[in-house]
């Protein structure tokens, strides 16, 4: 290079200028774009996204500033060395490689290295681009805006990679801004970079040797620029289109397993809740039952001198008795004979509850038992105006059951059909269903809603308030009755319409047919 003659009038195309920008800001997205959707992947995958990444943000370094080295018009011929054409394209793409992977690496030490890489790549690639210039002037350069331009380049890629790097991005949007502002900074690293570097050029008239090989038009090289371009736009579609269905198919995998364990742990602690429940429950059925067995010797003490003394008075032995006496007398004996009963089903229902009823099964005989139950009850239906009667096919003869059970199930039904029913009649009828024999109670009685029928099996449970003062009772007989009819196989149904009566069912396996 000799000595300056004076500096050429510059003048810029602001097309150019305006294109150079946005090539550096579109390429910037899309290599960017990319960088930030490889996170997650594989490692092997991994590493083509990062070269891929590279190789695009190398693509546009180097496109944008040749772009930006033809807004600038000499007034005199250019041309550019092939040769250095090419080295300023390596230097873009291998230092835009190495810069994305060491600022892809775990430790932040290695972030900051390839900020300053991508910097320098940036620096690089325009001193070498403007090596490549041809023209009978020479390049003189202020030193403190030349070094301006090398301060831009760097701290605008540190701070590019940081906004890539970690920036919080938990929604669709956040992440749309974390990559259009890392574009942004990575865009004026590249831009800024070079039209700080351009003004500190200064063009001067020189005799200057003539180059040995033909250097490359401007237009050829624009012709070059547009290739380059549009392989960036290409990149740009491409990586939109597969980095955003792995980004969704990413989001569809995280938000399953997100599910699954959110749902397991859900499973974990309903599990952990219903063992609790279920040792509360039990602690609390082992109480109830002790407390059953103990109060139970404590009540029929005091009541068996009740039933005795009573029943010594009603033999009238020590002396006859007046009409009121009497009638006062019985009161006292009918009332002990209820709480003896309502005594007992509390001890029966908790010793089933408990697991600890057990009692033999044997053949029974069907007849026997049921006019058992009718000759016990007969007198109180015929109290009430009742027609009580029994019917029982002529094959069935025996059934396998406890019999004190099977007796203390049925006489429960008829007593209760007896009790709800004010006009009319009950009846027991036994017939065989397939392998089942059915001992069905039905009568002319007041009915059950369909809404109270499911009550009926519970404890304690009785049709309304209105009813539990009109008909005494507990409400332990059915439920008792329903648990004793499971002990031994079966179940008790019911079927009931209100005003129009009610049939209650009890279905026995009937060992004796499959004999």
């Amino acid at each position: 290079m000799l000595s300056p003659v004076e500096d050429l009038v510059v003048t810029s195309d602001f097309r150019l200028i305006i294109l150079s920008v946005l090539i550096s800001l579109i390429g910037s997205y899309t290599a960017l774009d990319i960088a930030q959707q490889i996170s997650p992947e594989p490692e092997r995958p991994r590493q083509f996204w990062l070269i891929g990444s590279g190789i695009v943000l190398g693509l546009t370094i180097w496109a944008m500033h040749f772009t930006g080295i033809l807004a600038h018009r000499v007034p005199i011929p250019v041309g550019y060395d092939f040769r250095l054409i090419l080295l300023a394209m390596a230097v873009a793409i291998s230092g835009s490689i190495s810069g994305i992977w060491l600022a892809n690496q775990p430790n932040k030490v290695w972030w900051t290295i390839g900020g300053i890489c991508m910097g320098s790549t940036i620096i690089g690639m325009h001193y070498t681009a403007m090596a490549a210039l041809r023209m009978s002037a020479c390049q003189v350069y202020d030193l403190p805006l030349a070094l301006l331009s090398g301060l831009i380049a760097i701290f605008a890629a540190l701070g590019s990679l940081w906004v890539l790097r970690f920036y919080n991005c938990n929604t669709l949007f956040t992440q749309c801004r974390q990559v259009i502002g890392s574009a942004g900074l990575m865009g004026t690293a590249i831009s800024g970079m070079h039209y700080t570097a351009m003004i500190a050029t200064h063009i001067r008239a020189a005799s200057v040797t003539i180059p040995q090989i033909q250097p490359i038009s401007s237009r050829v090289l624009a012709i070059v620029i547009g290739v380059a371009a549009l392989l960036i736009l290409t990149g740009a579609l491409f990586s939109s289109y597969f980095g955003r269905q792995l980004s969704a198919e990413r989001a569809r995998v995280e938000a399953l397993q997100l599910s699954e364990a959110r749902l397991e742990e859900l499973v974990q602690q309903r599990t952990q809740e219903l063992e609790r429940e279920k040792l509360a429950s039990e602690a609390a059925n082992q109480a109830k039952t002790a407390f059953l067995n103990n109060t139970s010797h404590e009540l029929r003490t005091p009541l068996t001198a009740i039933l005795g003394f009573s029943s010594v008075l009603l033999e009238q032995i020590y002396g006859a008795l007046n009409s009121r006496q009497l009638e006062y007398v019985q009161q006292i004996s009918s009332a002990g004979d209820q709480l003896l009963s309502l005594i007992n089903d509390l001890l029966d229902l908790a010793k089933i509850e408990s697991g600890r009823e057990e009692f033999e099964v044997d053949a029974v005989s069907v007849e026997a038992v049921c006019q058992t139950c009718i000759a016990t009850l007969k007198k109180q239906a015929e109290q009430q105006g009742l027609q009580l009667s029994c019917s029982i096919e002529p094959e069935i003869t025996t059934c396998t059951a406890n019999e004190r059970r099977l007796s203390q199930i049925l006489l429960n039904l008829l007593s209760n059909a007896i009790k709800f029913t004010e006009a009319g009649s009950v009846t027991l009828e036994v017939r065989q269903v397939e392998d089942w024999l059915e001992f069905e109670v039905c009568d002319t009685g007041i009915g059950i809603a369909p809404a109270d029928q499911a009550k009926l099996f519970q404890p304690f449970q009785q049709l309304d308030q209105d009813l539990s003062r009109k008909y005494q009772g507990t409400g332990l007989g059915l439920a008792l009755s329903q648990k004793l009819a499971q002990l031994q196989g079966g179940n008790i149904t019911v079927n009931s319409s209100i005003g129009q009566g009610s049939c209650f069912t009890l279905h026995l396996p009937n060992e004796s047919s499959k004999e």
